[in-house]
Parts: C-alpha cells; structure tokens; sequence
C-alpha cells in the first residue's frame, strides 16, 4: 500500500513530467533530423548498416507513431490530469482562502510590518500598494481590521496551463488517429468525388498568377463543394497558403501540372473523348486491353541528346506529348508527338489535343482540430493569467495599543512584494521590534 502511494505521488510529480518531457523533446529532435518512413536499404546508404538497424530497432524512421512515443505522451497526459485532479482542492481552498480576512489572521507570519499610525495612515498604505477601497470589518476578537485582495484568478495559472497542455496533446493524439485525408485533381469544369466520403469537388476555375519575369506568384482555384445526399453545395477560392474550410473538411492547393483532351478515332469516326492529367491512363472503351498512357507534357518541347525529352520555357511554342501505348498489359508504342503527329494502332487513331492546367487539391478532414485550438486557447488564458494577474492580499489591523500592524501575501514575486511594502511604511511610521 505504501509503494503504491510512492507510485502514484511520483506519476504526479513535477519531477516526473520533466523527466517526459525531457524524452518527448529528445524524440522529437530525433524525428527532425532523421528522415522518416524510408527503407532499411534507404538508411544504409544514407548513414551507415549499424545506424540504419539502430534506427529501425528503435522505431527513429516512425517516431510519431512509435509504440513507445504513444506511451510516453500517455504517462505525460497521466501526469498532467493526476496534478490538475490533486491540485485543485488546494487551489480552491487558496482561492476562496483570499477573500477571507481571518484566514490571513490566523496565517499572519513573524516579521511582519507594524505602523505606528492610526487606521486613516493604514488606508494611505493600502492606496499606496493598489488595493482600492479596502473591507473594513472587526474580527471575533473585537480588532478593527483593513483588508483588501485582487487578482485571485492569477492563482489558476499554471493549472490552466497544464489544462491546455492536456487537452491539446489528446485533440492532437485523436486528430492524428482519426484524420481522413484526400486528394482531388482536375481541370475546370469537371466534379469528381471525394474518396469515400459523401461528398464531391467541381473544379469551377484555376488561375496561375505571373509576375513580371514570368515566374509564378499564385495558384489560385474556385471550388464548390457538393453534398450529394441533399444536393446542397458551398463555394470558396483556395491558393497557396490560403485554405478554405467547406462541411468541416480544410482544402489545400497543393500543386498543379498538366491536362489533355485525348480522341479516339475509329476508322476516321470519333468514339470517345475525355480530359486526361499526365500520369493517368485512358483505356480505350472500345477495345477491350488497348490503353493510352499520358506520361508527361512539355509546353517548348525539345529533345536534349543527354537527358531526353525537355522543354524550353512555359510558353505553348511546340507542345509535347509523350505517351504510353498498352495491349493486353505490354507495351506496344512510346514516343513524344508534337504538331500534327497521332498515334494509329489497327483501326484506331488517337488524338492530343488542348493542353492546359489542372490544379490539384488537398483536403483534410480532422474533426479533433477544435479540440486542439481549445487547448491552445486555454494555455494562453493560463499564460496571461500566470504573469499578467499577480494575485496579492494586505491586511491592516489594530493592535490593543492603538498601532496598526499590517501584513501582504503575494506567491509570486514575494521579495518584491514585501520590499515595495517596507518602502510604503515610512520609517517614521514603523513600530520598533
């Protein structure tokens, strides 16, 4: 029974939580420097074989969501919630303990200041000191008392600190188990779902903004949101470093590339059409096995003898196509039209047609962000409070001789306090010991 209470007072310890805290900041730097989710073969080469099985050994190419970082966050989430749980009796006492006059009789302490003056020198005192219309009263002795407090929330400080460090790091936690990520991309006027959600992205617009050297400034897209259970709909412009938040879920522009409308003609007939971003694959629906791959696209393209395919600039001046042609899952063509070259496989002709740009957008869905921003909140509330609110009391009360003897409480910045005390009782004023 006595080592369990020796357990549980150390888990609530401050000793404990830096000792946490110390390993937490340890991992994170660990995280920072190495680079995660790479291979064995990637940390080999990298470093050395002996790192590379030190760092998978010790989970350093996951950190974040290394079993023993999720325990040691738990144990600091355990320390946190036992010191805020323990502590708060304490703290109310303390705090309804402020606006008690006798409380701070009975805690008066030896050393404390007497002045020699009556109770209207005492009043001066308190004006002095900022306490603003001190209580007067008569304790159950029949003493004539002065007292005042102020900034009793200060004594909840750092217990809203350790509030919103908890909160945070469990909306954190919760955030990163549950999030949902997603990615859309398109050309304007296309909708495509999103994932598995029931909801769709339409592509309404996608601007690049130039600046004078013609380097890009912005990206800049109009997306509308659908609900495609009750049809409703919301609209918002995303850029780079500009989010818009749509049902609850944040988008991103995240980057853009290129599109083209690929035709397939059959015996000169067209058959099928459709917008293809480079990377994707258009599989031919009336030939069952046959596939165009778009691979990539070069606006001033031009064939460098080193290298391979390149373009020369931005600018439209002899636009690229290089492709991927499929039967039955093998390769039967590949190369870069340019002009009016096509591709003619049998029958079918295929046709490249009207680059542009596509944008791509990332969308987050975290329903614990709010829980984490409240945490962040809180910890600034107990900041403010903690170094803006010092919380302070001063009690004057008369002595049978006729003196005033007066004393103040301040936790924090005590010495400062008390000397600021001294210098506001004159020494004229001061009762000999």
């Amino acid at each position: 029974m006595q080592a369990m209470k020796k357990i549980w007072k150390f888990m609530s310890s401050m000793k404990f939580a830096l000792i946490l805290l110390v390993i937490l900041a340890a991992a994170c730097s660990g995280g920072s420097f190495i680079t995660q989710g790479q291979s064995y073969e990637w940390y080999t080469s990298a470093y050395s074989e002996t790192a590379a099985a030190a760092i998978k050994l010790l989970g350093l190419d996951h950190v974040f969501t290394c079993w023993w970082f999720i325990v040691i966050t738990v144990f600091l989430c355990v320390n946190l919630l036992l010191c805020n749980v323990l502590r708060a009796p304490h703290l109310v006492k303390r705090f309804r303990g402020m606006a008690d006059p006798a409380g701070m009789l009975r805690r008066r302490a030896p050393g404390d200041h007497t002045a020699v003056a009556g109770a209207e020198d005492a009043q001066k005192v308190f004006e002095k000191m900022g306490f603003r219309n001190p209580k007067a009263g008569t304790d159950q002795e029949g003493r004539a008392f002065l007292y005042a407090y102020r900034h009793r929330a200060g004594l909840w400080g750092a217990w809203l600190c350790h509030l919103g460090i908890l909160v945070l790091i469990v909306g954190f936690a919760l955030g990163q188990m549950t999030k949902r990520e997603y990615t859309v991309y398109g050309v304007p006027g296309q909708s495509r779902p999103i994932g598995d959600t029931h909801y769709a992205l339409s592509i309404d617009s996608f601007e690049i903004g130039l600046r004078g050297d013609d380097t890009v400034e912005q990206y800049t897209s109009g997306l509308t949101m659908y609900n495609i259970d009750d049809g409703s709909s919301r609209s918002a412009q995303v850029s780079v470093n500009h989010p818009a938040t749509l049902y609850g879920m944040k988008l991103y522009q995240n980057s853009t590339g290129y599109a083209a409308d690929i035709a397939v003609l059959k015996d000169g007939k067209e058959i099928q059409r459709e917008t293809v971003c480079a990377g994707e694959v258009l599989e031919v629906e009336d030939k069952e096995g046959l596939a165009i791959a778009f691979m990539a696209f070069y606006p001033d393209y031009y064939m460098d003898a080193g290298t391979g395919p390149m373009t020369r600039s931005s600018a439209m001046n002899n636009p690229g196509y290089l492709y991927q042609a499929y039967y039955q899952n093998q390769i039967i063509g590949m190369n870069v039209l340019t002009g009016e070259d096509v591709i003619t496989i049998d029958e079918y002709t295929v046709v490249f047609s009207d680059p542009q740009s596509y944008t791509l957008i990332q969308i987050k869905q975290d329903r614990f962000t709010p829980m984490a921003l409240a945490g962040g909140l809180i910890i600034l509330a107990g900041l403010f409070l903690a170094f803006y609110l010092q919380s302070a009391a001063l009690l004057a009360w008369e002595e049978e001789n006729g003196s005033w003897r007066i004393v103040g409480e301040c936790r924090k910045g005590g010495a400062l306090f008390e000397e600021r005390l001294a210098e506001c009782i004159t020494p004229e004023r001061r009762k000999p010991e």
